[in-house]
């Protein structure tokens, strides 16, 4: 029993440890500073991925809505490997899942706006 207790508080650490651990070549943007510079940015596809509700409540025009849940299974319709990829999201936690995903599918240019 105490071991099936240790293996799971292990596991637990784990878990949290790699959702705080800082991805490499992730490059943050202030949102006020991409606001202004918007016209420089045309060239990145710019991804929300809030709901659809939260999205359809607040849009942010030019921007493509996959939610966070859909990411893996519909980036290709929109996104190639070699795009440059702005990740926009209400959470710093959400904004790090979505580049941890779009990182293990070979995407090498990704930013997030904070």
């Amino acid at each position: 029993m105490f071991w099936l207790i240790f293996l799971a508080v292990i596991i637990a650490m784990f878990v949290v440890i790699r959702q705080l651990w800082p991805l490499p070549n992730l490059k943050h943007i202030d949102y006020q500073d991409f606001m202004k510079r918007r016209d420089e940015f045309r060239e990145y596809k710019v991804i929300d991925i809030r709901d659809s509700l939260e999205y359809l409540a607040d849009p942010t025009a030019g921007t493509i809505n996959i939610s966070l849940g859909r990411l893996p299974y519909v980036w290709k319709k929109h996104l190639i490997r070699e795009d440059n990829v702005i990740i926009l999201s209400t959470r710093a936690f959400k904004s790090k899942k979505a580049a941890r995903i779009l990182r293990k599918r070979g995407f090498e240019f990704l930013y997030v706006v904070k």
